[in-house]
Order: C-alpha cells, then structure tokens, then sequence
C-alpha cells in the first residue's frame, strides 16, 4: 500500500496524487474557472498532478497565490498570435500555423486581468465581513437579512430560513454572556442587536413592527 504524501503550500495540504486544477480548490476563494485560469496563466497541462511539479513550477504557484497582482505574466500566448497589422490574407491552414513561431506580445493591463485582482483566504474572508458590516450599517435589506440569519439572495425565508441560520449567523462578536445568581448565563446579544436594528430604522423612517 503506497503511503500518501501531501505538499504544503500556503499553509494548505494538496495531497500529491491529486490534479494541480483540483488541489488548487483547497484555497478558499478559488473556484473551478478560477483553477482553469490560473493553470492556463502559468501554463501548466490540464492533466498535471502535484507530484509531477517541479521547484520552478511550485516557485511560480506560490509567488501567484501570494501576490496575484505582482505575478509575472507571460508575454507569449498560448496560441499563435496574428497581428492586426498583416495583409489581409486567407486564414493559415494548419499546417502552416503549426509551423509559425509565437510572436511575443504585451500581456493585458492589470485593470483587464482577473487574475491580478485575486484575493483568497483572509483577504477575501475580511472583504467579506467588510461587505456584510456596510450592508448592516447603512440598513439595507440584505444587510438586515443577515443580522438576523434570513437567506440574503431573494430565497423564502421559511423554507430556507433553516440553512440561513446556520451558515449566514451572526459574528460571535455580537454576543455577549452575563452571569447572575446562581450561576445562571443569560445571553444578550441577540436582544441588544434587534432593539440596535430597530433604532436605525426609525431614524431612518421604517417600519418597526416587529416585535421582540
């Protein structure tokens, strides 16, 4: 039985016998198109497993997950590039593209690169609840729907009300423990943050009907 060996990469395990395009999903942020993307800008087959990397390639992985924007771009396609300077001439058959060199050219500004706007793990976490704060601040529905564990994307809030509450909770940060007689912990979070909901949307001429 062969043992399993795993590669550490950013603080992320990829196991070895695992295809580059799917390991790379242990990142949080990084998508099946964002895994295409990326292994088509490094250019790396479609085919390759995390044993079959070498330095340079793990070099170049890691210097792109680290810091998208600062990433070096190829200058070279992938594909034979025909300027738009050339006579107007018949399409190349293929044997005579097969043949043609690739000509280099300039990589894509940085405002057209998906790529170079990448942001995983903690960036994106923290952009996230960044979103999510402003939303709650400013009193919008979704912001309202998240304060109080509801579906944020249009979903029914009874039958999916259930998942809701589970993955869109409030911050533990908005709870807070209280201890009385007789070792007895009461929760306020919850209570204080409703009549703080409450108080924004009165300033703000909405309706407070809702009852505690």
């Amino acid at each position: 039985m062969h043992s399993l060996t795993v590669v550490n990469l950013l603080g992320a395990t990829l196991p070895d016998r695992k295809l580059v395009k799917i390991a790379l999903l242990a990142f949080y942020g990084i998508n099946h198109h964002t895994s295409s993307r990326i292994m088509a800008r490094l250019q790396f087959h479609d085919q390759l497993r995390v044993s079959e990397l070498s330095e340079p390639q793990l070099n170049s992985l890691s210097a792109l997950l680290s810091a998208p924007p600062s990433a070096i771009r190829p200058s070279t396609p992938l594909l034979p590039y025909y300027p738009s300077t050339a006579p107007s001439e018949s399409t190349p058959t293929a044997s005579t593209s097969s043949n043609r060199e690739l000509i280099p050219r300039d990589p894509p500004s940085v405002a057209q690169d998906p790529i170079s706007s990448l942001l995983l793990e903690e960036d994106l976490k923290r952009q996230m609840r960044a979103n999510i704060a402003h939303h709650r601040q400013i009193g919008t529905l979704k912001g309202r729907q998240h304060a109080m564990g509801l579906p944020v994307r249009g979903q029914k809030n009874r039958t999916n009300g259930k998942t809701a509450k589970r993955l869109n909770r409030i911050e533990r940060k908005f709870f807070s423990t209280s201890t009385t007689a007789g070792s007895r912990t009461t929760t306020t979070g919850s209570t204080g943050l409703m009549r703080e909901l409450k108080g924004l949307w009165s300033s703000q001429g909405r309706s407070t009907a809702w009852r505690m």
